[in-house]
């Protein structure tokens, strides 16, 4: 009998060129689609995932789906996959969905955040977070994240053409000792979105852009200068109101 297996994921994006598959590169997506392939003998099985991290970005809570004809118990395909997984893929839960559901198209509200780190890098942190030495202006940065906050056209952070509308629902920064965390919830993000927004409130931060400046971006009247680097940005959570992964 056919099932409809979710998953929930975190990773390491440093080795990989994104989630999406493609040729004759690694990825989140074709590592799981391999190890589930491989425990369950099935071939040709379709891994669909909520968000397609660019290549670099990590990930605490990635969700995906397939459809599997396997006698494997669906709380069980975490451990198995886990087996034969590469160490920086972990399975943190599977379950049993109805056949409905697809983590891609399914509403969700998803969380991002970027991690900034004040001073000098401690040396096993540089692959996880962006260094800026110079003082930022966290006041300046949070006045503009706000800005955010509602449905807008975020043509200006992308760069899509079309159906360029999202929704964001909140837009902060917060500071913890040389930590400065970016987070933002919205149903869904465009192409570099949220990296070239984490660039231009760096600039802003940096005062090398005016709250002005900010704005005109905001409203497509001039496009993003700088897209913040892959390696320090996460994608933290995903969450479904009508299902528990």
């Amino acid at each position: 009998m056919l099932k409809n297996i979710a998953l929930k994921i975190a990773y390491i994006g440093k080795r990989y060129a994104g989630w999406q598959i493609q040729k004759d590169v690694p990825t989140v997506q074709g590592e799981i689609k391999k190890a589930i392939e491989k425990i369950t003998g099935e071939d040709k099985i379709k891994v669909i995932g909520a968000s397609r991290t660019d290549a670099g970005v990590h990930a605490l809570c990635q969700v995906a789906n397939f459809i599997s004809s396997s006698e494997i118990p669906p709380e069980k395909f975490k451990y198995a996959l886990n087996t034969v997984l590469p160490d920086d893929i972990k399975i943190l839960k599977s379950c049993e969905v109805d056949m409905s559901f697809n983590a891609r198209h399914t509403p969700c509200e998803k969380t991002y955040k970027y991690i900034i780190y004040q001073g000098e890098i401690i040396p096993f942190l540089k692959d996880f977070v962006l260094s800026i030495k110079s003082e930022l202006n966290i006041e300046k940065m949070q006045k503009c994240a706000e800005m955010l906050v509602g449905e807008k056209d975020f043509s200006g952070f992308t760069p899509e053409k079309i159906n360029t509308q999202r929704t964001i629902f909140q837009s902060q920064i917060t500071k913890k000792g040389n930590f400065i965390i970016y987070e933002i919830k919205g149903r869904s993000f465009l192409r570099y979105m949220v990296r070239n927004i984490v660039g231009t409130l760096i600039l802003v931060g940096l005062e090398k852009l005016k709250e002005e400046d900010f704005e005109k971006i905001l409203k497509g009247e001039e496009k993003a200068k700088f897209t913040a680097p892959p390696h320090a940005l996460y994608l933290a959570d995903i969450k479904y109101p009508m299902y528990d992964i």
